[in-house]
């Protein structure tokens, strides 16, 4: 059974990549990575990195991570005391605070697929689209085995390294197996791993989810299924129970992670069929005069 999470230390979710959660698995992998707070106005996880011929970059992805009413003056005083180099915005809406503080924009925003949970199972699903709920229900009509578990390096890598063949195939790149241990084992309970099962006693799991939970909101970080897995839509089965596990350990939003609809375009789909609403992030931005120092 999952806990409930900490309250979080900013008013609003924290992403991943800005969580207490993420910062411990960076620092038990020997990044320098920490949480820094920006006063009355919110909060940002910094990674610094030392590069050859430039010295320490300071980087913050999905964040700053600001308070809800602060204003403009106080979010560009707080970029600015932050000493940030690199930036990977969490919402278009910083870009103006952006500017303001010297920094330019490097990387167009990438979109990515945010699913509100509910603790009624019935509600989730109603609010599907029609085609996926037809999916789902299929899939539930296949009466698959439905486990769900922390993950164990042991017993579950073999998830990993199915992982790394479809990202080969598929040609894609995801999150560093070696971060994703690292939560697992600096956030006990956090890292969940789902499996479904048909009812063939000799067969392994027909398709797996991983999930990583961080306050109030969780990530869907790698999803696997087989030729029968799909058959039987064993990833809608997997989706809906793991949104009934985490609406009742107190999970607000499912980050279900980017979406690509030219090299993704099905997995794009299962997305936001599920009922998740498209959310544009905020681009990259440099401060080029921050190499020298701020002001």
């Amino acid at each position: 059974m999952l806990m409930r999470p900490d309250p979080p230390l900013s008013d609003a979710p924290l992403p991943m990549q800005q969580s207490p959660g993420f910062a411990r698995a960076l620092t038990s992998m020997g990044h320098d990575a920490g949480i820094v707070a920006l006063g009355c106005v919110g909060q940002v996880l910094v990674v610094t990195r030392a590069l050859p011929l430039v010295g320490p970059v300071r980087f913050a992805s999905r964040g700053p991570v600001f308070r809800a009413g602060s204003s403009l003056y106080d979010r560009v005083d707080a970029l600015r005391a932050a000493r940030l180099h690199l930036v990977n915005a969490g919402a278009p809406g910083d870009a103006v605070a952006l500017r303001r503080a010297g920094f330019v924009a490097v990387l167009t925003p990438a979109t990515v697929a945010m699913l509100p949970l509910c603790d009624d199972p019935d509600a989730q699903l109603a609010a599907s689209h029609p085609k996926w709920r037809h999916a789902a229900r299929r899939g539930l009509r296949a009466r698959l085995r439905i486990t769900a578990a922390p993950f164990d390096a042991r017993r579950d890598g073999w998830l990993l390294t199915a992982d790394l063949t479809q990202q080969r195939i598929k040609r894609f790149r995801a999150l560093p197996h070696a971060l994703t241990l690292a939560f697992a084992h600096a956030n006990p309970g956090d890292a969940i791993m789902l499996t479904a099962r048909d009812d063939t006693p000799a067969r392994g799991p027909v398709a797996a989810m991983l999930i990583l939970r961080h306050g109030a909101l969780a990530t869907y970080q790698i999803g696997w299924s087989d030729d029968r897995g799909r058959a039987t839509c064993a990833h809608h089965v997997l989706l809906l129970d793991a949104t009934r596990r985490l609406a009742a350990a107190g999970v607000r939003t499912l980050d279900l992670g980017t979406l690509d609809t030219d090299a993704s375009p099905g997995l794009a789909r299962f997305k936001l069929g599920s009922g998740a609403a498209a959310q544009p992030l905020g681009g990259t931005w440099a401060r080029v005069p921050g190499w020298q120092g701020w002001r």
